[in-house]
């Protein structure tokens, strides 16, 4: 695999084509944003994704019934926009 650099601006104009260029030719492209990496495009060449989950263990699946104990106790909050006038104010309400 090859990797390119690719600016932002260059991702976005081009994507429909970037992405098919990556699989035929198996190309990774490192998008930069302010001379900074960005984010990755990387091809997937089969139907098939790999987890860390393929495997049963113990473990696992002590670990899926804690995540979902974790999950059933989130509570969702309500976040008024109208509110949020400058920084200050989004800095305190993420702190609620």
């Amino acid at each position: 695999m090859t990797t390119e650099l690719i600016n932002l601006g260059d991702y976005r104009k081009n994507i429909s084509t970037l992405w098919k260029k990556s699989k035929e030719q198996n190309i990774k492209y490192l998008v930069m944003v302010h001379g900074k990496p960005a984010f990755e495009v990387i091809p997937v060449n089969d139907n098939k994704i790999d987890d860390d989950w393929t495997e049963y263990t113990p473990e696992n699946h002590k670990a899926w019934i804690e995540g979902r104990a974790e999950l059933e106790r989130w509570e969702t909050t309500q976040i008024d926009f109208d509110k949020i006038n400058n920084y200050d104010d989004f800095i305190s309400l993420i702190k609620q």
